[in-house]
This record gives structure tokens, C-alpha cells and sequence, in this order.
């Protein structure tokens, strides 16, 4: 059983005065995390999830009202400890992830505090979905990156040569006879995997269907954004052998990354479709607080 102290009274300025402190408390955080959302193409999914989520929470209003007990446990003010503890540590050693992912544990810590377990659980994916919003450290992309490049790079090739056009590969270099395309880090669909898997992971949440279902929906995210990836480059690769290698150029910085992203798309609601998931755009809904996955 949960160990329950008396919480401070009147509850409401309490609450008021803990998340001015915090505020106050994570506003460079905040600052940096908006930084990086506006500046590295793999975190602009960011400005979303928040709304989202927020939006999420809103749609439970009522469940989350009838969860509600009095008392607040000693686990919130542990974990409200321990975040502010990783948030001191990571400014010290100047990790810049650190702070924003600290923001998150701290916001699941006060909901612990204030609402209790019954809250937690009723905000359990909204929460969750929160950590989309951390920008992932960079060492963290590079390791992703390279593998992205090197694959995109290989079945954009196989597929280029199956359909009779000359092409060859060394490493994440592309040679068509007149001209030559790199898989460098900002081709190599880490944008959209990023993006791809939090869509996912909301599709799976807001579809209806068994668990294992919505779980192999978020977990082929990942394969799915690689194969837009390929797609894309395969189009850039035959522009560029019908067209020439300008209109490819033009191409490629104009109208491939919205591409990429609806093919991406499109397949993760095929493959949806595929798993007999229902709901995933809010057909056959009802409407109102209680229109929710359980």
C-alpha cells in the first residue's frame, strides 16, 4: 500500500506556488529545449507533443477527476528528489539532454504527488508521450545515423539497378553515369524516424485493437521510416537519370522531405489496416472525454 502524508494546505496556492518554483526552476531548460526545436531537424517534431499530450489529458478530464484521491505519497516527493537531482547533475557536467529529460520526470513526480497513483495511471500515455520531446544527444544520432545511411544507401541502389538504370554504390555514395548522390547524415531519415515513431506510438495509443497489435504498429515505425527514406532517395535517383541532375537537386531541396513524410505515413496506416487496428483517424469515434483507448 502506498505510504500517504497530509498534503499542505490551501491545496490550490500550494500547487500554484510548486509550479511557479518549477517554472522558475526549468526555464533555462525550457529555453534550450525550444533551441533545439527550432534548429536541428531531428527535434522540430517537438512544438507538438506537448499540445498533444495536453490535449490527451483533456479527453480524460473526467476519468482523471474520479481517480483523484486526497493525500499525497511519499513516492511523488522521492521522485521529485531524484529529478531534481539528475537536473543538478546534468548541468554541472553540461550534458544538454539531461535538463529537458529531468523537466519530464519531474512533471510525472508532481502528478504522483498531487493526483496519486490513480491519476498517474489514468495520464500514463499522455506522460509518456512527453519524453518525444527531448531532443536526442547528439552522440545518440550519430549512432543511429550511420547504420540509416549505409542501408538507405544499399536498397536504394538494389532497387535502382532492378529497374535497368546503371548505378553503383561505394559506401553511402551513389553513381548514376552523370551524376552522383550522398547519403549523408541529413538524407538519411532520421528526421522522419524520430517524428515517425512518436506518430506511432499516438496512432497505437488512439487505435482499437489488441495490445500486440498497437505494439507491433510502434515497433515497425522504425523499419517503415526507413523504407520512405529509400523511396525518396530512389525518386531523387530517377529525376536525376530522366531529368538531370538539376531538376534531382531541385528536388531534393524542395518537395523530397514532404514526400518522404507521406510515404512514411502512408505506410504506417496501411500497416495498421494490415493489423486489423481501427481508429486511427478517429473514425467510428463518439466524441467527448470518454471516446478513449483503454
Amino acid at each position: 500500500m502506498a505510504v500517504v502524508i497530509a498534503r499542505p494546505k490551501p491545496f490550490p496556492a500550494f500547487a500554484v506556488a510548486v509550479a511557479a518554483a518549477g517554472a522558475w526552476l526549468y526555464a533555462p531548460a525550457v529555453a534550450e529545449m525550444v533551441r533545439s526545436w527550432a534548429t536541428q531537424d531531428t527535434a522540430s517534431h517537438g512544438f507538438l507533443i506537448a499540445p498533444i499530450a495536453a490535449y490527451l489529458v483533456w479527453l480524460r478530464r473526467e476519468r482523471i477527476a474520479a481517480s483523484y484521491r486526497s493525500g499525497a505519497t511519499v513516492a511523488g516527493l522521492a521522485c521529485a528528489a531524484l529529478a531534481a537531482l539528475i537536473y543538478v547533475a546534468g548541468g554541472w557536467m553540461k550534458i544538454e539532454f539531461v535538463p529537458p529529460l529531468s523537466l519530464v520526470l519531474m512533471i510525472g513526480a508532481q502528478v504522483l504527488y498531487f493526483g496519486g497513483w490513480g491519476v498517474l495511471r489514468e495520464v500514463a500515455f499522455p506522460y509518456a508521450f512527453l519524453f518525444f520531446m527531448v531532443p536526442w544527444p547528439d552522440l545518440l544520432v550519430e549512432f543511429i545515423s550511420f547504420p540509416m545511411q549505409l542501408l538507405s544507401a544499399k536498397y536504394a541502389t538494389m532497387l535502382t539497378g532492378l529497374a535497368g538504370i546503371p548505378v553503383s554504390r561505394t559506401g553511402v555514395d551513389i553513381h548514376l553515369p552523370h551524376y552522383w548522390f550522398t547519403v549523408a547524415v541529413p538524407c538519411s531519415g532520421m528526421k522522419t524516424l524520430v517524428a515517425l515513431m512518436a506518430l506511432a506510438a499516438l496512432l497505437a495509443y488512439v487505435a482499437r485493437g489488441a495490445m500486440w497489435r498497437r505494439a507491433a504498429l510502434f515497433a515497425l515505425g522504425a523499419p517503415i521510416a526507413l523504407a520512405a527514406n529509400v523511396g525518396r532517395i530512389v525518386v531523387i535517383l530517377f529525376i536525376a537519370t530522366f531529368a538531370g541532375a538539376r531538376a534531382a537537386q531541385g528536388f531534393f531541396h524542395g518537395a523530397s522531405g514532404v514526400l518522404v513524410f507521406l510515404f512514411a505515413l502512408a505506410g504506417l496506416l496501411g500497416i495498421g489496416r494490415m493489423l486489423g487496428l481501427r481508429g486511427m483517424l478517429g473514425e467510428g469515434r463518439n466524441g467527448g472525454s470518454d471516446a478513449q483507448l483503454e
